[in-house]
């Protein structure tokens, strides 16, 4: 499908990838910013058949597809920006073409502007992107919406070129799926970054987490969380768990001396090991 990415972004450097990699051709990528664009455009090493613009303006009315990978708080403004656009070069209603946006916190009427000109759907990796790394989307849950029985087989065909997994889900289902992820994801990844800090303070290296970190991944491919759960809470180890909490007292970190905080590192440990030890007597 002849492309135009909508972005520039984390998310927008792993897609573009994946597009070419899928027998998509990306004809323009647009950005608030030109430096940003032609700086994806030149990283997919495709002969410059890519072309980069900052102006929603010069966007080519005649795509087959349009993935609007912006900032969710930006997407709204985007979508109708672009629809002025291409109403603004005539463009006309094509039954083809697809508009799609990749955030999970909005809604498909954010991109109701754009239905004017072709079907409109939702297109959301479950998965966390930077972009300094590109990420292999064949191994990517995508959820999927359209607003029609035709947008949404098309939005699917469109997620299973990247990835076999592929589930329909709603603004509502999305919202679940966000904060699991959220939960999953960015908390965990903040725990590590604690459990970082007190290596550090200890003069520990972090990569002697990475087996445990490794193995409890490992667990859950074939158990429930609950199940794989271990360690002192689980065991109702309440000498060790009151050994911890007393070495947050004494720690030095910036998470455990942080005083703006409303919760103390205190607390966040408590609620952890009230959690699976309730779990446990369920």
């Amino acid at each position: 499908m002849r492309t135009v990415l909508i972005g520039a972004g984390n998310i927008a450097v792993s897609l573009s990838a994946a597009l070419l990699q899928n027998g998509h051709t990306i004809a323009q990528i647009w950005s608030r910013t030109h430096a940003s664009a032609q700086q994806l455009a030149d990283r997919l090493d495709n002969g410059g058949q890519t072309a980069a613009t900052d102006r929603l303006a010069d966007v080519l009315p005649d795509a087959d597809l349009y993935i609007l990978a912006v900032r969710d708080s930006a997407l709204s403004e985007t979508a109708e920006r672009l629809g002025q656009a291409l109403t603004e070069k005539s463009a006309a209603y094509a039954p083809h073409r697809l508009f799609v946006h990749v955030a999970c916190t909005q809604s498909i009427e954010t991109l109701r502007p754009l239905r004017a000109f072709g079907m409109t759907g939702v297109l959301y990796p479950l998965q966390s992107f930077v972009k300094s790394r590109v990420v292999e989307l064949n191994k990517v849950a995508f959820f999927t919406e359209g607003d029609s029985e035709q947008s949404a087989r098309a939005v699917r065909e469109l997620a299973l070129s990247f990835s076999p997994s592929v589930y329909a889900a709603d603004y509502e289902q999305r919202q679940y799926i966000h904060f699991a992820g959220n939960m999953a994801g960015n908390f965990s990844n903040c725990l590590y970054a604690i459990a970082k800090e007190a290596l550090d303070e200890a003069g520990i290296p972090f990569e002697v987490l990475f087996s445990i970190i490794d193995e409890t991944a490992h667990k859950i491919h074939t158990l429930p969380p609950r199940e794989a759960q271990s360690g002192p809470a689980a065991r109702g180890d309440e000498v060790t768990t009151e050994k911890h909490l007393a070495l947050i007292d004494r720690m030095k970190t910036p998470t455990a001396q942080d005083k703006n905080s409303p919760v103390t590192l205190k607390d966040v440990y408590r609620f952890f090991t009230h959690n699976i030890q309730s779990e446990a007597t369920r």
